[in-house]
């Protein structure tokens, strides 16, 4: 896995684009979430760009601390990163969670008799065991407060109870959303509403009904951790017959 510039399907001047990258094979020891270089930092009177990633992550902490569906959810073995929304259509995928073992939490799975492996990634000392994605701006912008916050909600709600790198399965062909993805997404609607009336900040996270061309308009422009979606690791194939 590498890193990558992130390049968001809007226009930012590049020195801010610079900003938006993914880590290298894996987070090193004690590693952060990327910052303006030095110069930048040392110079407080120049404005600041926006984080959407930082400000998502007080979202995310805020729902885990509130709901009891997520006092399994280990933030500290979980990453958020954006992306771009592969296509320019105004409907489609919002977010997702990617886990980063296989069912059950196994660390390989053999399909058509090839074995692979999910690429390790640690934080801190801490492995990885899920990533949430947000494709922008379409997270952002098709969507109201209340949606976004079930959408975040929806994506959280994949985490499997056992917290073991393997997605929440469902019985049924559909084991990710059960028997369907509408009746799923309304009974998370039902839990950003819980949400909304347990926390005292559920409704002060103004960033999100800001419209997004306004947040592209804020001093020092918007800028976000990106990490490059992991592929499984061919690490046993077939032997060939002779």
């Amino acid at each position: 896995m590498s890193g990558r510039q992130l390049h968001l399907p809007f226009d930012l001047p590049d020195p801010v684009k610079r900003l938006i990258q993914g880590p290298a094979d894996r987070l090193p020891e004690n590693a952060k979430m990327p910052r303006p270089p030095a110069s930048a930092r040392a110079d407080w009177s120049r404005p600041r760009p926006f984080n959407y990633t930082d400000a998502l992550w007080e979202v995310v902490r805020d729902i885990v601390a509130t709901l009891e569906e997520f006092r399994h959810v280990d933030l500290d073995r979980v990453l958020l990163s954006i992306t771009q929304a592969r296509q320019a259509t105004k409907h489609g995928v919002y977010a997702s969670c990617l886990p980063l073992r296989f069912e059950g939490g196994a660390r390989e799975t053999t399909q058509g008799g090839r074995t692979y492996r999910m690429p390790e990634i640690r934080r801190e000392g801490r492995e990885i065991l899920y990533i949430l994605y947000f494709m922008l701006p379409r997270f952002h912008a098709e969507q109201d407060y209340h949606e976004k916050l079930a959408t975040i909600i929806h994506e959280l709600y994949h985490i499997s109870p056992l917290f073991n790198g393997d997605i929440r399965r469902f019985s049924g062909k559909n084991f990710a959303h059960g028997h369907s993805r509408d009746v799923y997404h309304a009974a998370m609607r039902k839990l950003a509403d819980r949400y909304l009336a347990t926390s005292p900040r559920a409704e002060q996270h103004e960033f999100l009904r800001e419209p997004f061309p306004v947040l592209l308009q804020r001093p020092g422009g918007l800028v976000g951790y990106s990490l490059t979606r992991p592929r499984p690791i061919l690490v046993k194939a077939p032997q060939a017959e002779s």
